[in-house]
């Protein structure tokens, strides 16, 4: 049982880095018909956004169940988790600029070859 909860936790932590960018990828095909540089910006902007929305949900939830167990006696758990969602909204960020620079570079066939 204790394998399948710690799977789950993994498969949670992954989609939530995987499901911004996909979200992400989705705003800019939907945009690209109005404005090609409104459509990068806001795909690049977006992930970065709803990961900061949605974190908190995910890694705040175990460190009230802890709390209310009497496990944490410090606010260091919740700095820990402050401190995540501030380097994973930056990551978010980066990673949603290289795949609008690899979705520009496909549009505009400008491969490296």
């Amino acid at each position: 049982m204790q394998s399948t909860l710690i799977v789950w936790r993994w498969l949670l932590l992954i989609c939530l880095f995987v499901f911004p960018q996909v979200l992400g990828v989705l705003l800019y095909f939907r945009l690209i018909r109005f404005s090609r540089w409104l459509s990068y910006i806001l795909a690049v902007l977006a992930p970065a956004a709803l990961f900061f929305f949605l974190a908190p949900s995910l890694f705040f939830a175990g460190l009230r169940e802890a709390q209310f167990k009497g496990e944490v006696t410090c606010g260091m758990p919740a700095v820990a988790a402050g401190f995540l969602i501030l380097v994973g909204t930056v990551a978010q960020v980066f990673v949603g600029l290289i795949v609008q620079l690899y979705l520009f570079r496909r549009s505009n066939g400008l491969s490296a070859t």
